[in-house]
């Protein structure tokens, strides 16, 4: 089943399987118009073999008009010449006869009564007697040879002879049944009027074997396995090669079904018939086509040629074939190639995109495109060039983000380090205010309670100016330290700026990874998730710079106001100083001056306990310095860490 997950197999579907349809809907869509185009075609093949078959019959059926009218012809010249011999026109009827072919049962000749002037004088003769001695003379086939007898008055009463003697028309008879050399044989009969000046005078005419048109009909097979049948104007069938029982019935009593498609009407008209029944006969859809035959009489026979479909469309089922043998080839040949050239030209590329893309997903970007394909002017070759500029941007990015954050974590491990340097200061600072608070407590109790002691305030004087001194050079210490912090702070807030900055441009960058990711759809999702992690830490970080910067501005703050207290502590001290110096030349009025002395000391008391809390003040916000400077320490190790997880070139 992998193969039909595969990426090869499902472009090739969609590009095969479209193909493969409008292939499919194209070649029906021609095999269907050639289906129609052979078919009209093979039929108008038969149309046309159907007529030249008729012509050929019609040729024949008018070569024996012509025998007939050659002989009126010839019987008219010898009345015209004068000639009354009856045997003289027995021999010559006879005589013809003898050159009809063998389909023609019998001839006969019939004048009508004193068209000959001596009707009277026959009217005993046996040959003559039933037509009331007029002439007529019957020459028929008899085992072989020919005889002739006179015909019976029945017979004068017929159509053959009643027709054209009363409409001056030739005429054909319905298929009858008449005996010959003792069977029972099928026949029609055909008599043209004969005339003189214009006037009947009597009728020629010739018997047809209905069985003799069977060798004609049987020769006309244009296709293989074609059936054929003739009937004449009236719609009896002469001759019938699907059943011969149906010979001398109506073709629509025969063949109900041709009522439909008015074939007896059409012939009658003149007109071909052409439809698709399914044949009885031949068991299968065949092609029905009946063509008239025109007779000298103005009357149509007709003519139905019968022929299997599969017959007559052999051309088209071949071509048909043929067409889908080409079919099939084209679809072996599209699933074998198409699959091939999907795999060069698609396929493999996606292969080698997607194990860069997870190489990329994996946060190496030390790769590059493989040689040749930034080259190539397709969209391949505009995806490579894409990828190779977003590689070379992200390894540009990521350099200068993992320098600036090195940055970082260096100028944090060193504002670390200061803070932590600093609060231990302080902490000294405020443990020497603590202890000098103490020593001027213990002092002003001392000159309050031993200012008669001079001895005792002198040495407690020079004590306290030592005291003052330290606390002095203390309060320096801690003005110089704070100048220090200050100086640091400012530091603080330049490299905070910097980180800011830094994690702006990083979050931008993040941003516009995560758009391309995007736009390489599922291949970019994992390259996607790590963009908006390193966007995420860049935002965090932007956010913990900003606070720092307000505490370290809010430090600094404190710290321009614990500095203007200790310098003022200072130079309160550097009075206490210049007054300790003069102790010494004004301990004789140290009765006077005592009173002084410890409003003095009360204030230095005061002083000092303001200083105290100053520095517990700065040692305060030194703490929180020194946290904020771990908090970024921190952040710029994780920013770190995050970088490290790309393989840079």
């Amino acid at each position: 089943m992998k193969i039909f997950n595969s990426l090869q197999f499902k472009i090739s579907m969609v590009i095969v399987v479209p193909f493969i349809i409008m292939l499919i809907i194209s070649n029906l869509f021609n095999i269907f118009s050639v289906n129609n185009v052979t078919k009209k075609l093979s039929y108008k093949v038969l149309e046309e073999s159907a007529k030249g078959e008729a012509a050929k019959v019609e040729s024949l059926v008018q070569e024996a008009f012509d025998s007939l009218n050659t002989f009126e012809y010839t019987i008219n010249n010898l009345y015209q010449s004068g000639e009354r011999n009856r045997e003289v026109y027995k021999n010559t009827t006879k005589n013809f006869f003898e050159t009809l072919p063998e389909g023609t049962g019998a001839l006969f000749l019939i004048f009508k009564p004193n068209v000959m002037g001596n009707d009277v004088d026959y009217i005993n003769d046996p040959n003559y007697s039933e037509a009331g001695g007029m002439f007529s003379d019957y020459v028929y086939r008899n085992n072989g040879t020919s005889a002739d007898r006179g015909m019976t008055s029945e017979e004068l009463k017929s159509d053959y002879y009643s027709v054209p003697v009363t409409t001056g028309n030739i005429n054909i008879t319905s298929i009858y049944d008449f005996e010959v050399g003792g069977k029972m044989v099928k026949m029609n009969t055909w008599s043209i009027p004969l005339k003189n000046k214009g006037e009947i005078i009597g009728v020629a005419g010739v018997d047809i074997f209905i069985e003799s048109l069977a060798p004609i009909m049987d020769n006309i097979n244009p296709f293989e396995n074609t059936l054929t049948s003739l009937f004449d104007h009236n719609g009896t069938l002469l001759y019938n090669k699907e059943n011969e029982s149906y010979i001398g019935k109506n073709v629509y009593e025969a063949y109900p079904y041709y009522r439909d498609n008015n074939v007896l009407e059409s012939i009658k008209a003149g007109q071909t018939v052409i439809f698709e029944d399914f044949s009885t006969s031949l068991n299968t859809k065949s092609a029905y086509i009946f063509v008239p035959i025109k007779l000298e009489t103005g009357q149509n026979w007709g003519m139905k040629i019968l022929v299997p479909n599969y017959v007559i469309l052999e051309d088209s089922n071949n071509i048909r074939n043929i067409m889908i043998i080409i079919l099939a080839v084209i679809l072996v040949i599209v699933f074998i190639i198409t699959p091939l050239i999907i795999k060069k030209k698609v396929v493999f590329i996606i292969k080698l995109l997607a194990q860069d893309l997870t190489k990329l997903s994996k946060g190496d970007i030390s790769w590059d495109t493989p040689p040749g394909f930034t080259e190539l002017k397709d969209e391949w070759g505009d995806i490579a060039r894409a990828i190779k500029s977003i590689l070379d941007n992200l390894n540009n990015v990521m350099n200068t983000v993992k320098e600036s954050s090195e940055q970082v974590e260096s100028a944090a491990n060193e504002v670390l380090s200061g803070n932590n340097d600093l609060s231990n200061r302080t902490e000294m600072q405020a443990s020497s205010l603590e202890e000098t608070a103490s020593t001027m407590n213990e002092m002003a109790s001392n000159v309050k309670f031993a200012v008669s002691d001079i001895y005792d305030s002198t040495n407690m004087v020079v004590e306290a100016k030592d005291y003052v001194g330290k606390a002095g050079r203390i309060i320096e210490e801690s003005v110089n330290k704070m100048d220090a912090v200050y100086e640091a702070s400012s530091k603080i807030m330049d490299i905070t700026k910097m980180i800011e900055s830094i994690a702006f441009q990083t979050n931008i960058l993040a941003l516009n990874a995560s758009v391309e990711a995007a736009r390489a759809g599922e291949q970019g999702r994992g390259f996607a998730v790590v963009a908006s992690e390193v966007r995420n830490l860049a935002q965090n970080t932007q956010e913990s710079v900003k606070n720092i910067t307000s505490l370290i501005v809010d430090s600094n703050d404190k710290i321009n106001l614990a500095a203007a207290s200790v310098n003022e502590s200072k130079d309160i001290f550097n009075d206490i100083a210049d007054r300790m110096d003069k102790v010494s030349d004004l301990m004789q009025k140290v009765n006077i001056a005592a009173k002084e002395q410890e409003n003095g000391i009360g204030q230095i008391n005061i002083a000092i306990n303001e200083m105290d809390s100053s520095v517990q003040q700065n040692a305060a916000l030194v703490e929180e310095a020194s946290s904020s400077s771990q908090l970024l320490l921190n952040e710029a190790k994780n920013l770190n860490k995050l970088i490290d997880f790309f393989k840079l070139r």
